[in-house]
């Protein structure tokens, strides 16, 4: 790849802040002219290589001159340029830019050289330039260039040509006069619209679509942003002043010469007379031309090194000072590609363009946005969807599956897929497909297929549709790429043959992976076109490639694959086309799945960790980092995870796929358990420190016989952001999970091993697994317990004391003990815990008959051996998970009400006054009937000023999980997490009345040997905004409809207070986790998201690790994100300038840009760990192996 970079002009790279631009018209075109240029040319090149100051000659041709003299064609286009007012072609023979470090030195280099080609030229434009040495332009108000590719990928990429003349490239001149009163006639703000940028460099989210850096953007046909090279200079002055540049001397390069026209189109936009941009209202042009820039081997000049004169704009070379955490794409191009990575190994120069690509496609996001088209009715319209009521639903979802496989979102001249950008391909991928642009954030597209009266049955009863598919959960895509697509067909077929009476089940099975092998075809000669390109441009190695890529899609149509790359692609077909049909589910153990074929098929590792590498990049290639151009497609109905619908949160979910990748842990059998770690394990890992996308998400299962090496890879991965991987303890997860069925063999040692995170990070029995949740919200419990069976939240003029949704607890007056009170809300807790799993048993089967799944049922254990849906009982196992969110703070408000109202030592208040505090909001939020608002304003001031010194005596409080060492409030944490496991599981196993005769229902329709798999859990995902939302002021301090922890964390501090970060202990947090309900209770999993300091010691983090390996650390999952405060806060600032920082959402990695205010800053208030040591004490190594 440097070869590229290495054959062009040394004066190409040079970085531009004084010189002048020599516009030559030439006598004539002799041959021997020719050669007296090429004399001079060469002369200068090496006058200016040599001088001891950075200098450089750049040099260009009318490309027909060019030609003429070098026996070539170089056609070029100039329709725009030479089309409108705007700009103006001047023409020229030769362009000479000589860029130097001051004024005299480009007078003194060039004096020789003008009056050699006074003898050659009838007229030579000379304009003398010069910028500040901070780069500014326009009065000092803007930094130039500041996007500028000038990294040597994006170089290689978008600015010089490959093929036979390597190194070489197109360039485009443009003197442009400053218009300085239609410039100063506007306001500042509006001149920063007008750019498109801040005067700190920052990107204006929402700029005007008139702005300049929206409309400087052209994309090509795969929907990504390409770039030119800018290399202008200001030249002159005003009236003498030096803030009032005469104009700018625009030089810009790029490889693709079209480029420029389409951009200069895009400038202009439709209208002739009143440009789209604009900046060229306050602009004109006059003169230049389009010019071909020889390779520097034509030239007979110094070739560039790659080493030699890259420059990066000061404005993005900021970075992490540990040398794994990058800030922006920008450094993390020029560190990469410069070898200046801290462990040497960098991606390679396949990958490093890819990812060049993958941050142009993202980078567009801040001024495009396309929506993705609504499919068409399976029927073609609706009103002719009566007609297709007599169809079953499942056939008719297949149909709908393989019509959108096939045809609509595959199809080489689909315009749909066009518009959803889903044939997106470059000749250098070895991985090749389009995972959509669908999140559990922003929703999906699917093929409706339902009559009109239909989807109203089916909103009125259940408020489900065609878009209520979720995916979230694992399929076996070992069995697919052990059988391959042809023999799981057959199978079927044969199973149809011998029992008619599940014939639609099997049917529309076959029907689905029907679609799939249309899919692979269409994607095959999508390759062809690509390689037939490639050829075109001289291309040999990529067309190669190209057609290897084709030849293997062809093959998986039917045939088993039999390379590691083989079975690579067809595992990430397959994820695509669930996720194109709205199945958006995760990927499962893939070291398990991939390292037979690495096994029996070996390659070189390099070119194995290329393969993973590419898989990493098509898996995160479509991330969103602008919020503001979001579009939301949820509807009622979408994404259906317990059989019915409710509006869950989505602006946490905005890049959440559900693209989770685990590695690591206990091997799938019986008997001793046996580490399963291989050497694809590593090569996730160091995909994960080296590509910083947010998906796929990894999950490293670690146990005490982990390999060192693997543990010490993951603290690397750690450290480079976006907490990568998240580690789960096997010995502690494999026992939850064998115990969370019905009796001890219902799950059974094996499977029990054989977990993988789902979705979000939810562990469940890879590929046979079935998953529904439902939330039990603690916090309103606590508040119910209160105030007489009422939420507070709602609390005033119209529900009085709020929302009546529970029993009639006793007055908070008459609660005379803190024993007393904890019985009550325990039986509170216990009546949602209930109403929880009523909710879940109601909807159990509900989207069978509107929303089947027959695509991902073919890889869910079970189904094919049952002939039922996965939607229809199908899977092996049926899992519940009771989500009982918001534990931290309920704990530490159980705590506080100890503290203030109870113990002997700290009361300053009663149940009755804390009461009316929370109920307004710690004196923030006076309300009535509570407040008389006619009172006078020093009365309604002391009461409120009395809450807020009750709200500062609580916040002083040690809070759940920092560390604290309070014997009471360790209890406290204890015996509610006893207290969950145990309801979650008792009103279930010893069904309650309420519960049992629909647990019956369901075993009449299922078989009486239909049982639950039930897992008790804490997740809050990315919701914890949302759950804090519905709750009103909790006793921990925390402020009405403020967001709570997540998952099972600790606290944050207070959201209406500044982030002041506590560095506790890492060893000392997680005591508070090291109880048997935590980590063998909890069997969806316990998440502890703690942020790490970005200069945390490796050694101590590896170190870490292996104690939470060995079992000598509490808790069954830990998230570690890696970012300093000062970091987020200026990510807050500036995003683009910090778009690669990544961190933990509860349930995934996002880019912490992307999300939205509230969630930043509690990103910011989280618990911040520190390095330390176990104390001996309280750290034995309990339960052994699992």
């Amino acid at each position: 790849m440097t070869e590229i970079l290495e054959g062009a002009q040394r004066g190409l790279l040079t970085h531009a802040l004084f010189g002048q631009s020599l516009t030559v018209h030439l006598k004539n075109y002799h041959e021997s002219t020719y050669n007296s240029l090429i004399t001079i040319v060469q002369d200068l090149a090496a006058t200016a290589n040599s001088q001891q100051a950075r200098c450089g000659l750049l040099v260009g041709f009318s490309p027909q001159l060019w030609g003429k003299w070098n026996n070539r064609s170089i056609p070029i286009s100039d329709k725009v340029l030479n089309g409108t007012d705007q700009f103006m072609n001047t023409h020229g023979d030769v362009l000479l830019y000589l860029k130097t470090h001051d004024h005299k030195t480009a007078e003194r280099l060039l004096e020789e050289p003008k009056r050699r080609l006074d003898g050659l030229a009838k007229d030579i434009d000379c304009v003398v330039m010069g910028k500040r040495q901070d780069s500014r332009i326009m009065g000092g108000r803007y930094h130039d260039g500041i996007t500028n590719p000038n990294d040597p990928v994006s170089l290689q990429e978008d600015i010089l040509i490959n093929g036979d003349y390597k190194g070489s490239s197109f360039a485009f001149t443009q003197r442009f006069l400053f218009d300085w009163g239609a410039i100063t006639s506007n306001t500042l703000d509006s001149q920063n619209q007008i750019v498109g940028r801040r005067t700190d460099g920052s990107i204006l989210s929402q700029h005007s679509i008139r702005g300049h850096i929206h409309r400087a953007n052209v994309r090509d046909s795969n929907g990504d942003q390409r770039k030119m090279l800018r290399q202008a200079l200001p030249f002159g002055k005003v009236n003498h002043y030096s803030g009032r540049e005469q104009g700018i001397m625009f030089v810009a390069l790029c490889n693709e010469q079209q480029r420029f026209e389409d951009i200069l189109q895009n400038l202009l936009g439709e209208r002739k007379d009143d440009p789209a941009d604009q900046l060229m209202q306050m602009v004109s042009g006059v003169g230049g031309s389009y010019w071909y820039v020889p390779a520097a081997k034509e030239l007979g000049v110094s070739p560039a090194q790659a080493s030699d004169g890259l420059y990066e704009h000061p404005h993005w070379k900021v970075s992490s000072p540990n040398g794994y955490l990058f800030y922006n794409f920008q450094d993390y191009l020029h560190a990469m590609g410069e070898g200046r990575y801290k462990e040497g190994d960098a991606p390679s120069p396949r990958l490093l363009s890819l990812i060049a690509r993958t941050f142009n496609h993202w980078r567009d996001g801040w001024v495009h946005t396309e929506h993705f088209p609504r499919l068409p009715h399976l029927a073609g319209s609706e009103a002719k969807s009566k007609e297709m009521e007599a169809i079953p639903v499942p056939t008719r979802k297949a149909m709908a599956n393989f019509e959108t496989l096939t045809n609509l979102l595959s199809a080489p001249d689909s315009k749909v897929a066009q518009k959803g950008e889903l044939l997106r391909i470059f000749p250098k991928e070895l991985i090749v497909g389009v995972v959509p642009d669908f999140t559990y954030g922003r929703g999906k597209e699917v093929m409706p297929y339902l009559s009109k009266d239909e989807g109203f049955n089916f909103w009125l009863k259940k408020q489900l549709n065609e878009f209520s598919s979720m995916g979230h959960i694992i399929p076996d895509l070992d069995h697919l790429v052990r059988n391959g697509l042809g023999n799981m067909i057959t199978d079927m077929e044969k199973r149809l043959d011998k029992d008619a009476s599940h014939a639609t089940f099997y049917n529309s099975a076959i029907t689905s992976l029907k679609g799939i092998q249309g899919y692979l075809r269409n994607w095959a000669t999508v390759a062809d076109n690509s390689a037939a390109q490639a050829r075109e441009h001289n291309q040999a190695d990529d067309a190669d490639n190209m057609a290897d890529v084709s030849d293997r899609l062809r093959r998986l149509v039917d045939q088993t694959p039999q390379s590691f790359q083989d079975a690579v692609q067809l595992l990430y077909s397959f994820h695509c086309c669930l996720h194109l049909v709205g199945e958006l589910t995760s990927i499962g153990r893939l070291d398990q799945i991939l390292w037979p074929f690495l096994e029996k098929n070996p390659i070189p590792t390099d070119r194995a960790q290329e393969i993973i590498d590419c898989l990493f990049v098509k898996i995160g290639e479509d991330a969103f980092i602008n919020r503001a151009l979001i579009h939301d497609y949820i509807t009622c109905g979408t994404g259906s995870i317990n059989g019915g619908f409710g509006n869950f949160s989505q602006g946490g979910g905005i890049n959440q796929w559900g693209q989770q990748i685990t590695i690591g842990g206990y091997k799938a059998a019986d008997g001793e358990p046996q580490d399963g770690s291989n050497p694809v394990s590593m090569l996730f890992l160091k995909s994960a420190r080296r590509i910083p996308v947010n998906a796929p998400s990894v999950s490293l299962r670690v146990n005490k016989h982990t390999p060192a090496d693997l543990i010490e890879e993951a603290a690397k991965a750690l450290l480079s952001g976006g907490a990568q991987p998240c580690l789960f303890n096997d010995d502690k997860i494999c026992k939850a999970l064998l115990d969370s069925g019905v009796r001890n063999d219902h799950v059974g040692i094996k499977w029990s091993r054989d977990y993988a995170a789902d979705g979000c990070f939810e562990p469940m029995m890879a590929g046979a697994t079935e998953f529904a949740f439902n939330n039990v919200m603690p916090l309103l419990a606590l508040e119910q317990t209160i105030n007489e069976g009422a939420t507070y939240g709602a609390a005033g003029s119209e529900h009085l004391r709020g929302l009546k949704v529970s029993f009639r607890s006793p007055l908070a007056r008459s609660i005379e003990s803190f024993e007393e009170l904890q019985k009550i809300f325990l039986e509170q807790l216990r009546w949602l815990t209930i109403q929880c799993y009523d909710y879940l048993l109601d909807h159990y089967g509900n989207l069978a008959d509107v929303c089947p799944s027959p695509l991902l049922s073919t890889v869910i254990d079970g189904c094919i051996e049952k002939g039922r849906d996965l939607t229809d009982g199908g899977a092996r196992f049926h899992m519940l998970a009771p989500l009982f969110v918001g534990a931290s703070n309920t704990i530490d408000s159980l705590y506080a009400i100890w503290k203030l109202v109870y113990d002997d030592e700290s009361a300053c208040t009663t149940l009755d006054e804390l009461l009316l505090c929370l109920i307004n909001d710690w004196g923030f939020g006076m309300i009535e009937p509570y407040q008389d608002l006619l009172l006078a304003a020093t009365e309604a001031d002391q009461n409120a000023d009395r809450y807020k010194e009750l709200r500062t005596a609580a916040l002083a409080l040690p809070k759940w999980g920092n560390g604290a060492a309070d014997p009471v409030l360790q209890k406290i944490g204890a015996d509610f997490m006893d207290s969950i496991v145990e309801i979650g599981k008792s009103v279930i196993r010893e069904p309650h009345p309420a519960l049992a005769p629909k647990l019956e229902t369901i075993r009449k329709k299922y078989g009486q040997d239909f049982e639950f798999v039930v897992t008790i859990g804490t997740g809050t995902f990315e919701g914890y905004t949302g759950v804090g939302a519905a709750c009103g002021a909790s006793a921990d301090g925390r402020r009405k409809g403020m967001p709570v922890a997540s998952d099972t964390s600790p606290a944050p501090s207070p959201q209406d207070l500044p982030p002041q970060p506590a560095f506790r202990n890492i060893y000392g947090v997680m005591k508070s986790y090291r109880q048997d309900a935590v980590e063998y209770g909890i069997a969806d999993a316990a998440p502890v998201d703690l942020n790490i300091p970005e200069d945390f010691p490796l050694e101590d983090l590896q170190q870490f690790i292996k104690d939470y390996a060995a079992g000598w650390v509490g808790g069954n999952l830990i998230t570690l994100t890696c970012a300093d405060l000062q970091t987020l806060q200026a990510a807050s600032k500036d995003p683009e300038k910090y778009g690669l920082v990544r961190v933990r959402m509860g349930g995934w990695s996002e880019f912490y840009s992307t999300a939205f205010p509230a969630h930043q800053d509690h990103h910011q208030r989280r618990l911040t760990v520190a390095p330390g040591r176990p104390d001996a004490k309280g750290y034995e190594v309990r339960n052994g192996d699992f």
